[in-house]
């Protein structure tokens, strides 16, 4: 090569190397290896693999650069759209309530000792907040906490999944609180903060937003006493309230109510006591107890329906913490005895004496097959974490409870006697009509419940159906009228419904929610909340009681039924059985039939061989009389020819 050629090949390494300079100039700011790290931050995450229903503690470890507005989440293969979205809102919120431009940073957020190759969901968001604002000023997070939670623009904190599941790997890994998504009082989630708390020891801080959050994460505050406190005991003033007032006037059975009311307290009495041997729920049973007392007392003065359902309530609470150790395939196990302890009951045929205990049973008969039926299909797809799990124990124990209050109605119902009656054909149209007006409201447990009833050609219990479905499944019924207004409206409709067993009873308790409404008149809030509930269960009573009266005249009787001693009558005990014990006693029956066929048939022949041997032993005789008779004829015989020689 000529001299010429090297120094133009030299020319050219230069400035190839020139160009590879600028562009590592311009490009190694923008790395983050290279660029200004503003902060660095951890905090211990909960995640859950739903797979398996298992919870484990991630570490999400952020750094913040000087740079354009760039968030990037890191660490596993994948990273799902909802995740990468909360770590843009929490980078963008904690930039904002530190007062600084959230462009001119970049967040690197990187997702450590990940137990899956995927990562998704936005109950990181929260704690992703938290972490961004660390890192921005500096200020280090305890390291004895975990968090969990949604994030929202204004710096809220949502509701989450999985709490049970994250509770437990907090727990395994030791930490010493969890920052949990405020939830409403007395609410579902409340509950189950409360069970968790209870059965993993770890405090369950409830925090609303990003502020109450970082008392407790950066700044140490004391999480003593700050634990979730679930309390379904809700003190009514039942001591200051006067005696039930409204009577039923027509078609009356109090003795078998009554007899509801108490079974509903032995109930739910029985299920306390189980939760009570349970360990770490005695908080939980005591407040619960408190309620049963209080119920018994407010039946005492006359308010039945209104302590049955406060009782009823406290059933499936007690049912959904005694029942809490379960596993997946546990949950369904329990759904599926309780499908099968629900279609095993058959009511009595309807009398004009037992129609309205019939058809009550038959309602709740049909909520809890409801209810227990979409339990089970949506369960693959709710119970992805133990939380799914829980939920679906509590439907399960509703269902439970409403198929043995189904089954006293029945057995009650059973003895009652009366004439058979049939529905008239012209309920139908007053079904149909009942139904339309609640469909209005969109879909309800009791509205689908009406529709089948219809399609089965049970009139009376699509009409009653529809009634409940019209009124709850109406939220506008009580909006804009103020307390007054709805006292004296609740007042008046409820001293008007009187037919029927169902009517007056929710005619009382629209009362017993007026009173309420008018001792709690210092919290504005709280006597409108009693005053609206009066409402509505008064409106529910009026309903009743007209279509109570329109169904019992068009009852038609058909034959005459005895009256039925439950005690003794056979008919009576084999309504109050399951379908099973029916099938034995009618094997066991037949059985006792073909033995006493067997043994006629043996006396039978018997009584033939008997009267065979009777005939050859006559027989005999006979001849033996004859064979004398010949034998003396012969002598005689012989006598005489002796004589004539």
């Amino acid at each position: 090569m000529s001299f010429k050629n090297r120094i133009r090949l030299g020319e050219s390494r230069i400035f190839a190397f020139a160009i590879m300079a600028i562009a590592i100039a311009v490009m190694l700011p923008m790395h983050p290896a290279y660029a200004q790290l503003v902060g660095s931050a951890e905090i211990h995450a909960p995640a859950v693999i739903t797979s398996n229903n298992t919870g484990v503690l991630t570490i999400i470890r952020l750094n913040v650069y000087k740079g354009n507005g760039t968030v990037s989440v890191g660490g596993p293969a994948q990273v799902g759209a909802s995740t990468l979205s909360s770590a843009q809102t929490a980078a963008r919120y904690a930039a904002s309530y530190l007062g600084v431009n959230f462009n001119e940073y970049n967040f690197n957020y990187t997702i450590l000792n990940s137990d899956t190759e995927n990562v998704s969901g936005p109950s990181a968001g929260a704690a992703m907040t938290v972490l961004a604002i660390s890192a921005l000023n500096g200020k280090p997070l305890a390291n004895n906490f975990t968090m969990t939670g949604t994030i929202n623009s204004n710096g809220s904190i949502g509701l989450i999944g999985g709490v049970y599941d994250k509770v437990s790997a907090a727990k395994s890994a030791g930490m010493k609180f969890v920052l949990v998504p405020a939830a409403p009082a007395n609410s579902d989630e409340d509950m189950l903060y409360t069970l968790v708390q209870d059965e993993f020891g770890l405090p369950l801080v409830q925090v609303q937003n990003i502020s109450s959050a970082l008392g407790f994460a950066m700044y140490g505050k004391s999480v003593k006493g700050m634990g979730s406190t679930y309390t379904p005991f809700v003190n009514y003033k039942v001591q200051d309230l006067g005696n039930a007032s409204v009577y039923c006037t027509q078609a009356c059975d109090g003795q078998a109510f009554n007899g509801l009311v108490n079974f509903t307290f032995n109930l739910t009495r029985r299920e306390i006591g189980t939760l009570s041997s349970a360990p770490g729920f005695s908080n939980v049973s005591e407040q619960l107890s408190k309620v049963l007392n209080q119920s018994t007392m407010e039946a005492e003065k006359g308010y039945g329906y209104t302590a049955a359902d406060q009782s009823f309530l406290d059933y499936i609470i007690a049912y959904y913490f005694s029942h809490h150790t379960i596993t997946k395939q546990g949950g369904m196990q329990v759904m599926q005895n309780v499908s099968t302890s629900c279609d095993a009951l058959l009511p009595p045929r309807i009398t004009n004496s037992n129609y309205q205990y019939v058809l009550g049973g038959e309602l709740r008969q049909l909520w809890a097959n409801y209810t227990i039926m979409q339990d089970i299909g949506e369960y693959n797809v709710t119970a992805i974490d133990t939380d799914g799990v829980l939920d679906s124990v509590y439907e399960a124990g509703e269902a439970a409870g409403w198929c043995s209050a189904a089954s006293y109605m029945y057995n009650a119902s059973a003895a009652m006697g009366g004439s058979y009656v049939s529905a008239s054909p012209g309920l139908e149209s007053v079904a149909q009509s009942r139904l339309q007006r609640a469909t209005v409201y969109g879909n309800s447990l009791y509205l689908s419940t009406a529709e089948q009833a219809y399609k089965s050609g049970n009139y009376p219990l699509a009409i009653l159906d529809a009634d409940y479905a019209f009124i709850f499944g109406n939220a506008t019924l009580a909006s804009g009228i103020g307390t007054g207004r709805l006292i004296n409206m609740s007042e008046s409709i409820a001293a008007n419904s009187t037919f029927g067993v169902w009517a007056p009873q929710f005619a009382n308790e629209a009362l017993f929610y007026v009173q309420e409404a008018k001792l709690a008149s210092g919290n504005r809030t709280l006597s409108l909340g009693y005053a609206q509930e009066a409402y509505s269960t008064a409106l529910l009573a009026s309903q009743l009681s007209n279509d109570t009266s329109l169904i019992n005249s068009n009852l038609i009787v058909q034959q005459q039924v005895p009256a039925q001693n439950y005690e003794g009558d056979f008919s009576a005990i084999l309504a109050g059985i399951s379908s099973i014990e029916k099938e034995l006693i009618a094997i066991f029956m037949m059985m006792l039939a073909l033995l006493i066929a067997l043994i006629a048939i043996f006396i039978a022949l018997i009584v033939l061989i008997n009267r065979s041997r009777n005939r050859s032993n006559a027989k005999e005789k006979e001849m033996s009389r004859s064979g004398e008779l010949s034998a003396e004829e012969n002598k005689t015989a012989r006598r005489r020819r002796k004589n004539s020689r």
